[in-house]
């Protein structure tokens, strides 16, 4: 008795066309901001980018891990924050751009999330606020003697909201705060410049 021939051709097309799918990245509910952030992780391994803002979302891209520049000095990959929603925060255009290394099938859409507990900024306004605008109750002030807000060290991004974001910070000295700051940098190593006024809008 003959045996039965096996669908090699078959099985071959199939696999030849099979495509990787796309995440979508979900962003229903998230907040707007135009800010920006860079990658305090210190995992060696780097930063798990995720399609949605929560941990058990498909990991669709890395940031890689932070590197040693001095003895005493580390640095994160940069990036731009688009927008966020409970605690994550909707990042783009990472740099350098070799760091950000996302999925074939995400490439093109170039977002993702990442959780705010691992992202810092460098602060440029001397005010911390209660909310996210300029008339609102001062938490913190960083421009009295001795103090400045490019030294507060930024350990979580909580939220963002157009130029604002809210952040837990520790200034050289005193406790530490969390509220909204506007107009973050996300130079590491070197000062941002002038202290930003926040516009009366």
């Amino acid at each position: 008795m003959r045996a039965p021939r096996l669908p090699i051709v078959l099985l071959g097309l199939g696999l030849g066309t099979t495509q990787a799918v796309a995440a979508p990245i979900e962003t229903a509910g998230a907040t707007q901001c135009e800010v920006a952030g860079f990658s305090i992780d210190p995992d060696p391994k780097g930063t798990n980018v995720r399609s949605a803002p929560r941990a058990d979302a498909p990991v669709i891209c890395h940031l890689a891990p932070r590197v040693r520049v001095t003895p005493v000095e580390t640095t994160g990959v940069t990036f731009k924050i688009l927008g966020s929603k409970d605690g994550w925060l909707l990042i783009r255009d990472a740099y350098p751009d070799t760091d950000f290394t996302l999925d074939r099938a995400n490439a093109g859409d170039g977002r993702g999330w990442v959780s705010g507990r691992l992202v810092g900024a460098t602060l440029v306004a001397v005010n911390l606020r209660t909310a996210p605008r300029w008339d609102a109750s001062v938490i913190a002030n960083f421009g009295g003697p001795g103090s400045s807000p490019e030294s507060v060290v930024v350990s979580t991004v909580h939220g963002c909201r157009g130029k604002y974001i809210e952040v837990t910070g520790s200034p050289l000295s005193g406790k530490t705060v969390r509220g909204w700051s506007y107009g973050p940098c996300s130079l590491q190593l070197t000062s941002c410049g002038a202290i930003v006024d926040e516009p009366k809008e």
